[in-house]
């Protein structure tokens, strides 16, 4: 006796007691027609469960002919899945569902502000690594690194002049000079000599006459109102002045050299003698150093401001197509401020597997993908990637599946399908 089962699309709740229902019947009606042999216990089919997230596979427990022969009763489960999912569950494959995303995705910032003078980029468009994407204002740059330029030469300069050996031309002069300077000194400690006296008074006498000849010319046309603007006024002050200089110059000679005086012509003797000295022993090797250390600085400063110049200029770092542009040519892009969203085009599905699945996923496993934006293509992939750790929260573990064929249309934000199948 065969019996059939109701149709598959009623609701899956009601199927289990609708199928231990029919047994019962079954079972009572083969009694009654007096067969001899006991009624067979038959278990009633399990439906699958359906979870979020979880695999869909057939559980049921199979009816043998063993159970057929004792029973007599031949029954058909209805299917409860149709085409590829119907295929993925007699094969032993896992479903799940997840978005299509990039493989990589890079949001690209500008490193320092200024107007954008040049963007080559567009939502849509494919670039290449390396691709020059948006230029920036960069003559405050230039300039900056023109500066650090020219002191590198002046520091390197600087290096070469202190490895030149002196000429005995520059020997002797650097002789005289202290000479002159050792001289100076000792002026300063015996003070004014007789004729150094002579002298001021002399041009402090001459000083005192031209002030009384500008005076009597003075008193000459003192009368008129407008004596202020007079030459004669104006050469009766530049006589006063040269007077007070002159008395000023005698009265410094009289009284000797100050302190400071003695002071700055010793630092002048000191100072001529050093020069002298490196003039004939050469630079010291810790003066060289010195130098070298100040070429260093200035090719690092040169370095940075190159650096700088270099970042007004921003270049695709990956293949990828532009997703999202966030600039214009002539707006003002601040240091730090997102420019533009680049996607690679490669994508990947990234889903949850369950933690008791761990075990059988393996690198390499083969998958297929089905998309609703082409309904019944097959889409051919591979699990590339599984997570170090699970989600303790959901107790899954993340597994990223990659196409392995031809998916240049597949598209970020698509929903899709994936069937993970078991060899």
């Amino acid at each position: 006796m065969q019996i059939t089962l109701p149709n598959p699309s009623l609701n899956l709740q009601r199927r289990p007691k609708l199928i231990t229902g029919i047994l019962l019947i079954a079972t009572i009606a083969l009694s009654s027609c007096g067969f001899g042999n006991p009624p067979a216990t038959v278990e009633p089919a399990t439906v699958p469960t359906y979870a979020p997230g979880a695999a869909v596979t057939a559980s049921a427990t199979p009816v043998t002919q063993e159970d057929e022969a004792s029973s007599g009763v031949s029954i058909e489960v209805p299917s409860t899945q149709t085409g590829s999912q119907s295929a993925a569950a007699q094969s032993g494959a896992w479903i799940y569902t997840g978005e299509i995303e990039p493989e990589e995705e890079v949001t690209i910032v500008t490193e320092v502000g200024g107007y954008v003078l040049e963007l080559n980029a567009e939502e849509g468009a494919h670039l290449s690594a390396g691709d020059v994407i948006l230029r920036v204002d960069s003559s405050t740059l230039e300039a900056q690194r023109a500066q650090a330029l020219a002191g590198l030469q002046a520091a390197q300069a600087q290096v070469e002049l202190l490895q030149v050996e002196a000429s005995e031309t520059d020997i002797e002069a650097a002789r005289a000079g202290v000479a002159a300077a050792d001289a100076a000194y000792k002026r300063a400690l015996e003070g004014p000599t007789e004729e150094d006296l002579t002298m001021a008074q002399s041009q402090l006498f001459q000083a005192e006459a031209a002030v009384r000849r500008a005076q009597a010319a003075y008193d000459q046309v003192s009368w008129n109102p407008l004596i202020a603007a007079l030459p004669e006024s104006l050469q009766l002050q530049q006589a006063t002045l040269a007077l007070e200089a002159a008395q000023a110059q005698y009265d410094k000679l009289v009284k000797g050299s100050s302190a400071d005086i003695i002071a700055g012509a010793y630092a002048q003797v000191a100072a001529a003698r050093a020069q002298l000295q490196r003039l004939e022993e050469g630079p010291q090797e810790a003066q060289i150093q010195a130098a070298q250390a100040q070429v260093r600085q200035a090719e690092t400063a040169l370095y940075l401001a190159q650096l700088q110049l270099d970042k007004a200029t921003l270049r695709a770092p990956i293949d990828g197509i532009v997703a999202q542009v966030n600039l214009a040519v002539g707006s003002m892009a601040l240091p730090g401020s997102p420019a533009l969203r680049l996607l690679s085009p490669t994508v990947q599905i990234v889903i949850p597997v369950e933690e008791n699945r761990m075990a059988q996923l393996q690198i390499g496993q083969a998958a297929r993908i089905f998309v609703n934006a082409y309904p019944g293509e097959l889409f051919e992939g591979t699990l590339a990637a599984i997570a170090p750790q699970l989600d303790p929260a959901t107790r899954t573990v993340r597994v990223t599946v990659r196409p392995t064929g031809d998916a240049t249309r597949l598209t970020p934000g698509m929903f899709a399908t994936v069937e993970l199948l078991q060899e």
